[in-house]
């Protein structure tokens, strides 16, 4: 099979399940992660891209590298500075509180410590776009608790980024691999995407253009690279695992901000519905537990279990702010 067609098939493929979540009105990225872990079936992988693989795994590591330049595109400072007392509480809670309670778990679980770091990580992080995009559907986003939802989960991205690049680097034995270096590019790109958003601006046309060039010609690829390695037999033969990932994920994020009610202005409403918005983990969380497979930190399982783990969280996000917003139209304020 000719490369090109390989090429344009995943573009449009990924461009189909985007499509579909948009109609359907679930976050994108959920869209993104099912239609590459469906490409990524044998089957279905074998018949589109064949001897093609290996080049589109290639692809997908420019894919990697660009989706954390555009996370990092999403953050804006100004949204940290709005309600930065609160929300560097509600970070450190929301940071720490999975982190120890997925790492204590894994270990208690018999998994190596790198390994049970790198779960607490993942657990850890928040998906920025995600919430963002929900939240300019309500028009609250320069909301009290919009702005602070934001803030927060800015931070715990930042932390999450510097604590997996030291992770990676204490726990690889070669430093300077092909992942590594995957990883230092992509933490680079991060920071070159959140310098851009402060001192250029993102709504500059030539940032817009380029920024809808690599969602539909680069992105993609990251999606089907990340589902060429998903394991669907290996879920459900430790279908107990995926369990335990998910609801220590859940219950992380919403005791991290409920924990903070002593210290502060929040109530305990907002507080619960802060809970909801810094469960869902999106683009950076995968970005992080693929690189965290391919270099070994974590086998197939876990790797799969993490990519459904963000699947579920991020999905459940829009439909409980939405809810709480509609009983409530005030509670963001």
């Amino acid at each position: 099979m000719h490369i090109i067609f390989s090429i344009v098939i995943c573009i449009l493929w990924i461009l189909f399940f985007s499509y579909i979540a948009k109609k359907t009105k679930i976050p994108n990225v959920v869209g993104l992660i099912i239609g590459g872990v469906i490409l990524g079936l044998p089957k279905i992988s074998n018949c589109i891209l064949g001897e093609n693989t290996s080049f589109i795994l290639k692809l997908g590591d420019v894919g990697l590298v660009v989706l954390m330049f555009l996370a990092g595109l999403e953050i804006s400072w100004s949204m940290l500075y709005k309600e930065r007392k609160d929300a560097f509480y509600v970070s450190i809670f929301s940071f720490f509180i999975p982190f120890i309670l997925g790492t204590v778990a894994f270990l208690l679980l018999g998994f190596q410590f790198r390994t049970a770091l790198i779960v607490g990580i993942c657990m850890s992080i928040t998906a920025e776009a995600t919430k963002a995009r929900v939240l300019m559907e309500l028009k609250k986003l320069k909301s009290k608790v919009g702005s602070l939802m934001m803030g927060a989960g800015i931070i715990d991205d930042i932390l999450g980024m510097i604590s997996f690049g030291l992770v990676l680097y204490f726990f690889t034995k070669t430093i300077i691999t092909k992942e590594f270096m995957t990883l230092f590019c992509s933490i680079v790109a991060f920071f070159i995407g959140i310098l851009i958003h402060k001192f250029i601006g993102r709504e500059k046309k030539k940032i817009r253009y380029l920024e809808k060039f690599m969602l539909l010609f680069i992105v993609p690829f990251f999606f089907i690279s990340m589902g060429l390695h998903f394991n669907m037999r290996s879920l459900i033969l430790n279908s107990y695992l995926l369990v335990i990932v998910v609801v220590m994920a859940f219950l992380g994020k919403m005791i991290g901000p409920i924990a903070t009610k002593p210290i502060t202005r929040l109530k305990f409403k907002q507080l619960y519905l802060i809970g909801w918005g810094m469960n869902s983990r999106g683009a950076v969380e995968l970005a992080l537990t693929f690189i965290a497979f391919k270099t070994g930190l974590i086998n197939v399982t876990l790797y799969s279990c993490l990519v459904v783990m963000a699947l579920i969280t991020t999905l459940c996000f829009p439909f409980f702010i939405r809810r709480m917003v509609k009983k409530d139209p005030k509670i963001l304020d």
